[in-house]
């Protein structure tokens, strides 16, 4: 489950920024290195007519095998997340950015190789070109997968059109209607200042990497590559450290018990329509420090039967800031979407350090308890709407 929505805005943010770094960076690379770009492909489909329609067969030839690597990268991401999907790892996304990181590789020896007074050509053209094209096109279908088609890292056409189209589209919807937007929640794909915020900082990142790795080849051409290789295996790291746990659905709506043996004792016999428990679980079962998954779009796609949720943290050992921002747009989203949501399986401490982390009272005694049980019986009570969240929904 949220195999497509497991990060959550600031985790999509962090990598669709580094990652623009990297495809600038790589971009002006090739460009001094081979006189051509690798991380967008219009240019090529414009060169490749022209070529075709000038009967250059050669230079049409490259620029066909260019476009196909890229759509080999891209299917190549595909294939490696569906296979950690299947295969359960620890993290989905470790693949892809591993092949990523050799194509960049073997794209780097051929900087370290070149004679930086001449521009490459043939065979070495070929093959530098196609790794550093292939790496692109991995990134760009992994970035797309993480953010559900949200946000682009290897080309600035769709990240400066979204950038136009949606900052017009607020100003029209919060300015001059005085009304606020549909949805300004900052993952949803309808436009938001965090939105924006985001776009126009791949842009900038993007701008950035190709003047670094400008100076980068300017002073140390040989070298060049050892930055963005190095940003990337910082990633492919920290996504191995810590992981992102799954949901899974422990009791399905309907189907929790009252009474004697049952999940919530003390309560009269029979089932509680409309409550289900889920289960926070590192991927794997594995019990190192995870990241929480994007809770806001997990409670957006559960089935409209579950009217109240009991969300067991028990098994997470981590509790920082990003976990403090996804139960708070987590409560954001129930409460918009009429859910009661109850987080079970955090003792005094951690609930303390969710609300210090988030500066409110986030999580209290209608809205959380120590066990499954007990959030249970809170469920079933209803209570009150949680405090902390009402500001957040009236404004979204």
């Amino acid at each position: 489950m949220l195999v497509n929505r497991a990060h959550t805005f600031i985790l999509q943010a962090r990598l669709a920024i580094s990652l623009a770094w990297v495809a600038g960076f790589v971009n002006v690379v090739a460009l001094l290195t081979c006189g051509t770009m690798v991380s967008h492909l219009t240019g090529h489909g414009t060169s490749l007519g022209s070529q075709l329609a000038e009967g250059a067969w050669r230079a049409a030839l490259l620029t066909a095998a260019l476009l196909l690597a890229f759509f080999t990268g891209a299917f190549a991401s595909g294939f490696a997340i569906e296979a950690g999907r299947e295969r359960r790892w620890s993290s989905i996304y470790v693949l892809p950015a591993t092949l990523e990181l050799v194509l960049l590789g073997a794209f780097s020896v051929g900087v370290r190789v070149h004679d930086p007074t001449a521009t490459e050509v043939g065979a070495t053209l070929w093959w530098m070109t196609i790794a550093a094209t292939l790496a692109m096109g991995v990134q760009n279908a992994t970035i797309t997968r993480i953010s559900s088609g949200v946000v682009r890292t290897t080309h600035l056409t769709g990240i400066v059109t979204d950038l136009g189209h949606e900052s017009a589209q607020l100003a029209i919807v919060r300015w001059l209607s005085g009304r606020r937007g549909a949805d300004s929640r900052p993952d949803a794909r309808g436009p938001s200042f965090q939105r924006l915020l985001l776009l126009g900082t791949i842009l900038g990142a993007f701008i950035l990497g190709s003047g670094c790795g400008a100076m980068a080849y300017l002073h140390a051409p040989h070298w060049c590559m050892v930055a963005p290789m190095a940003l990337l295996l910082f990633i492919i790291v920290q996504d191995l450290r810590t992981p992102i746990c799954e949901l899974e659905m422990a009791v399905p709506a309907g189907t929790v018990a009252r009474g004697e043996g049952g999940l919530a004792p003390g309560v009269a016999p029979g089932l509680v329509p409309g409550v289900a428990v889920y289960r926070a679980v590192p991927r794997a079962g594995d019990a190192r420090e995870s990241h929480l998954p994007d809770l806001a779009a997990w409670i957006e796609a559960l089935p409209p039967g579950a009217g109240a949720v009991v969300l067991d943290l028990g098994r997470v050992r981590a509790f920082g800031p990003l976990a403090a921002n996804a139960l708070h747009a987590m409560f954001v989203e129930a409460a918009r979407c009429g859910r009661r949501v109850v987080v079970a399986g955090l003792d005094g401490g951690q609930v303390a350090t969710i609300n210090a982390l988030s500066r409110s009272d986030l999580l209290h005694e209608s809205n959380s308890a120590p066990d499954v049980g007990g959030a249970l019986r809170l469920a079933m009570d209803g209570g009150t709407p949680d405090r902390g969240v009402k500001a957040s929904v009236s404004a979204s």
